[in-house]
C-alpha cells in the first residue's frame, strides 16, 4: 500500500514518519511518499529546548533516556529558545548562554555585579548568596527564567528554583523558612508591607540593597522585577507550598543544563533531522501522485521563536491526525 501526502511542510514529513513507525510496530507494509520538494521546508535552527512527544518521536533533538525532551544544539552566542507549553504549541522565549542575560532585569543584575562601586558589587553578591541559600544556582539563565518566563510570578519562582537546584545539585532551605506570620489579606500589599513578612535578616539586607539598586537607572529593572516577586511571595501562607510545575515545565527545568551545553558552530536544523528520519525509515519524495492527502502548507514566520512555534504546531497537527489517517487506511469502510 502506498500513501501519498501533499505539501512541503513539517506536518507532511511528521505524518510520514509517524505512519511508517506505526506500520513497523503493527507489521504492516506501507510505503509513504510526499508530493513536494524537501528543499522548500522552512529552516528551523537551534539552540532550542522543548518538551514534545510528537517532535521527539520524529527524531528531532532526541537523546536516549530523556523521553520527550527535545534539545537542539546551536551557537553559544545565540540565545536558547524555550517553550514551556506542552508540545511547544504556545509562547516561546529565550534565555542567555553567554553570561549577559536576555531579560532587562537579568542584564541589570549583571551590570550591578560589574559596577565600579564596591558596595554595588557586594549587593549583587548578596542576591547571589540569597539564591544559593535556597539551593538555587545564581546563573544568568536561571535569572532569565525567574524574570522572563511567560507564566505567572509564583510559577516563575517554582521554575527558577527547580532549574537552579538542578544546576547546583543542592536542595537548600525552602522559601517558607524565611516567611514570618501569615498574610493579612485585608491590607493592601506594597513592597514595604511585603518585606514585613520576611525574616529580620532578609529585611536588613533588602533595606541596604534597595537604595543601591535604585540609585542607578541601569539597574532599576532589577528592582522592579524583584519587587513584583516579593509582593506575590508575601501572599503565601507559611504552611503552603509553591505551585507545582506541570510535566512539560518540570522537564524543561531539569533539562536546562543539558541544553545550555548543547553547542554547535552553525546550529542544528530541526527540519533536516525530521527529513533524515523520514528517509531513514523508508519515506520517499515524488513530483506527482493521483490522490494525495492534503496537509497544512502555511509558510514559516520570519521570527526564529515564531518559527519554532510554527514547526512544533505542524508536528503536533500531524500527530493528532495520525489515528484518523491510520483508520482510513486500514478500514476505509469505517
Amino acid at each position: 500500500m502506498t500513501v501519498s501526502l501533499r505539501g512541503s511542510s513539517p506536518s507532511t514529513m511528521a505524518l510520514g514518519v509517524l505512519l511508517l513507525s506505526r506500520a513497523r510496530s503493527f507489521g504492516q507494509r506501507i510505503h509513504v511518499e510526499i508530493v513536494g520538494d524537501p528543499g522548500d521546508v522552512g529552516v528551523v535552527v537551534g539552540p532550542a529546548l522543548v518538551h514534545s512527544a510528537p517532535v521527539s518521536s520524529c527524531g528531532v533533538g532526541r537523546e536516549f533516556g530523556n523521553g520527550a525532551l527535545v534539545v537542539v544544539p546551536g551557537p553559544i552566542d545565540e540565545p536558547l529558545a524555550i517553550s514551556l507549553a506542552p508540545d511547544g504549541v504556545g509562547d516561546w522565549f529565550t534565555v542567555d548562554r553567554t553570561g549577559e542575560g536576555t531579560h532587562p532585569a537579568t542584564r541589570a543584575w549583571v551590570a550591578l555585579r560589574r559596577d565600579r562601586r564596591p558596595e554595588a558589587r557586594a549587593h549583587a553578591a548578596l542576591l547571589a548568596d540569597g539564591l544559593e541559600a535556597i539551593g538555587c544556582a545564581a546563573e544568568t539563565p536561571v535569572f532569565d527564567l525567574l524574570f522572563g518566563a511567560p507564566v505567572n510570578p509564583l510559577d516563575r519562582v517554582s521554575l527558577a528554583l527547580r532549574a537552579g537546584r538542578a544546576l547546583s545539585g543542592a536542595r537548600g532551605r525552602p522559601i517558607q523558612d524565611f516567611l514570618l506570620r501569615d498574610v493579612d489579606d485585608d491590607v493592601p500589599v506594597t513592597v514595604a508591607r511585603a518585606l514585613e513578612r520576611f525574616s529580620p535578616l532578609f529585611q536588613r539586607n533588602a533595606a541596604a540593597f534597595i537604595p543601591v539598586v535604585a540609585a542607578n537607572a541601569e539597574t532599576a529593572p532589577l528592582l522592579d522585577a524583584l519587587s513584583e516577586l516579593l509582593v506575590h511571595l508575601s501572599h503565601l501562607p507559611r504552611a503552603s507550598i509553591l505551585p507545582p510545575l506541570n510535566p512539560a515545565s518540570d522537564a524543561i527545568a531539569v533539562g536546562l543544563g543539558r541544553a545550555l551545553g548543547a553547542v554547535a558552530a552553525t546550529g542544528d536544523q530541526a527540519q533536516v533531522s525530521l527529513m533524515q528520519t523520514y528517509r531513514f525509515i523508508g519515506g520517499k519524495f515524488t513530483s506527482t501522485a493521483a490522490h494525495p492527502i492534503e496537509l497544512r502548507s502555511d509558510p514559516p514566520p520570519a521570527d526564529r521563536l515564531a518559527r519554532w512555534g510554527w514547526f512544533c504546531s505542524h508536528v503536533a497537527d500531524a500527530a493528532s491526525r495520525l489515528d484518523r489517517t491510520w483508520r482510513e487506511l486500514m478500514d476505509p469502510a469505517s
